[in-house]
């Protein structure tokens, strides 16, 4: 499971979740403390006793859940993989395929994807192009641009 999978679920239950040094915690109301769960360790996590007064326990089922999922997926498949814009050396612009492959990529001075073009790319995706790209220049998406 991969964690912005994660967060959103235990969102969708009604909870945060906050990154603390190596763990995520996940809170109730204001800052209960329910649960957490290591990023550095598979098949580490904790719940805490009061979790079912505070919740009920069809919700700390649910946390539960999600939990031993999260906490059972290998660590380093929980983060989404880099993604890169490839861009031309020669004229800065960025490389771009149609989502539905029905034509050649193309060239553009603007990068940000529409529904029909896709300009992000990971490293598997640009190592199967089927035409070379060692000529090219990538810069890594930003966080906030994925």
């Amino acid at each position: 499971m991969k964690t912005s999978e994660f967060k959103q679920a235990i969102e969708g239950l009604g909870f945060t979740v906050v990154k603390e040094d190596s763990y995520l915690v996940i809170n109730g109301g204001g800052s209960l403390w329910l649960a957490d769960v290591s990023l550095k360790y598979k098949y580490a996590l904790r719940i805490y006793f009061g979790a079912i007064d505070e919740v009920g326990e069809e919700k700390t089922k649910e946390l539960f859940e999600l939990l031993t999922a999260y906490a059972s997926s290998p660590i380093a498949e929980r983060e989404e993989p880099k993604k890169y814009y490839v861009k031309c050396p020669v004229t800065d612009f960025y490389l771009k395929i149609k989502k539905d492959e029905s034509t050649k990529p193309i060239w553009s001075a603007s990068k940000p994807e529409s529904e029909l073009w896709k300009s992000k790319f990971t490293r598997a995706e640009i190592d199967a192009f089927e035409f070379p790209t060692d000529h090219l220049k990538e810069d890594e998406v930003k966080n906030d641009e994925r």
